[in-house]
């Protein structure tokens, strides 16, 4: 669905190799199929775009869109609710080998340097499953404090850029408050109109001539 809504308002620039395809729904089939799609085309860089929740729907409010600076991992670890222990609570790391340098904690960093002129800025938490209540969001946010928005492919995506050595950035359009299941009164179509606007200003800016 949002792919299909991408295409009718995405304007990439012309004249460049650009691949356009879904990577999935929720963390599992985005970092399987992420690492499929960098495998296959080997790419300088990668855009993710979608929607996303907010936490803050004062300083991300629906309608707007994102870039952000890092993403967050909830769900790998142990327990649930109020006992959930995080991997890196746990003094574990979801990857360590000679393709990660350092080692993958439940954060990784997104190359906020992309794009030179439009800000990055904000947290985006990536989860299993959506929240379902605003209780769930709350716990959410008291485990997370800095989060600013909820989705379920970013740190997955990252993760399968990060073991492939190439620089990823998010943009997500707000189309929900978090945990608000609502979906009647979610603006799916304005989140995605966003986010389109906004991705196509940074590929833009990123294929821009250098300076002579």
């Amino acid at each position: 669905m949002e792919m299909e809504q991408l295409q009718e308002v995405l304007d990439p620039p012309k004249h460049t190799d650009i691949a356009m395809q879904l990577c999935g729904f929720g963390p599992i089939a985005a970092a399987a199929r992420a690492a499929n799609l960098i495998s296959r085309y080997q790419p300088d860089r990668v855009l993710l775009i979608g929607i996303a929740g907010t936490f803050n729907a004062k300083l991300y409010p629906v309608g707007s869109a994102h870039r952000f600076t890092q993403t967050h991992c909830d769900g790998v670890g142990v327990g649930t609710g109020d006992s959930f222990m995080s991997a890196s609570q746990l003094g574990w790391h979801q990857f360590e080998g000679a393709d990660a340098q350092p080692e993958i904690g439940d954060t990784l960093p997104l190359d906020s340097g992309f794009v030179h002129g439009i800000p990055a800025s904000g947290t985006l938490l990536t989860c299993c499953s959506a929240s379902d209540s605003a209780a769930t969001a709350a716990a959410r946010r008291k485990r997370f404090p800095d989060a600013n928005a909820e989705d379920m492919e970013g740190y997955a995506v990252a993760m399968a850029c990060n073991l492939a050595g190439v620089p990823l950035q998010i943009v997500r359009g707000i189309s929900n408050e978090v945990g608000d299941r609502k979906r009647d009164g979610w603006e799916i179509e304005k989140g995605i109109q966003t986010a389109a606007e906004l991705a196509t200003k940074l590929m833009h800016r990123a294929w821009l001539p250098s300076p002579s």
